[in-house]
């Protein structure tokens, strides 16, 4: 099965590791970001973090948005110098990329690291001292939680906050997607799918092919009565492979 066009709703920063296998291997791709963010700190958790720099010898960056927003916040604080000399370990190339062209050493422990990657990793490694995971003001990504699991001392530090889009860009957007006629939409996550309901209410769904990241997203379909028909691994390297190998 192929497709001439593909709609994508992910954030571009979010997105970056998929992105590139996009880009390298020519996959029509239709991308319309529903998800934006702006710079944005917790004044308290600012003062907290700068306070206690020392403490934390680690820094995991889970994305290429946490990292560039993090940056912004260690320039503005004239802090940089001091996270040059702490483990940056970065989830996936373009955010070790943008670190590296930061002068910020970047540790990749696997290409495209999941999730149980980076915790193995800080195992083996056994470095004493807290992390510290820039991250957005809902603070819900995987990692964190994984470590607290396993009773490891990380704070999460808001570096950005997600912003509305404004009723003219959407305008845009829909006139986009009536201009290039999508055959199948992606569900990165199970917010994807409540975001591209309420962005674009006239689309109807049942008659796209819908593929979803993975198990949890697949729920999501379900529990407004659509169903999957492709789902990748619940990461961008299985949803790359799969539209790679699989779908085009």
């Amino acid at each position: 099965m192929s497709f001439n066009k593909i709609l994508f709703t992910a954030n571009e920063e979010l997105a970056a590791p998929f992105l590139k296998m996009v880009k390298e291997n020519g996959l029509p791709l239709l991308h319309i970001p529903l998800e934006h963010y702006r710079f944005e700190t917790s004044p308290d958790e600012s003062r907290q973090v700068k306070g206690g720099l020392d403490e934390f010898m680690i820094v995991i960056h889970g994305n290429l948005r946490n990292a560039r927003y993090f940056v912004r916040w260690m320039e503005d604080e004239n802090e940089l110098m001091r996270i040059q000399q702490k483990v940056n370990i970065a989830t996936d190339i373009p955010t070790a990329n943008y670190l590296e062209g930061k002068g910020i050493p970047a540790v990749m422990p696997a290409e495209n690291a999941r999730g149980i990657d980076i915790v193995e990793f800080l195992l083996r490694i056994s470095q004493q001292g807290n992390v510290l995971y820039p991250t957005t003001d809902q603070k819900t990504e995987e990692i964190p939680g994984l470590l607290q699991e396993l009773e490891m001392a990380v704070a999460e530090f808001q570096v950005c906050r997600e912003v509305p889009i404004g009723e003219e860009q959407l305008k845009k957007y829909r006139k986009e997607i009536n201009k290039e006629l999508p055959e199948a939409v992606i569900f990165h996550n199970r917010s994807s799918v409540i975001r591209v309901k309420t962005a674009f209410p006239d689309l109807n769904l049942n008659s796209f092919s819908l593929i979803s990241s993975g198990i949890t997203v697949t729920q999501k379909l379900k529990e407004i009565g659509l169903d999957a028909d492709f789902q990748a691994g619940g990461n961008w390297f299985s949803l790359g492979n799969l539209l790679n190998d699989q779908i085009l």
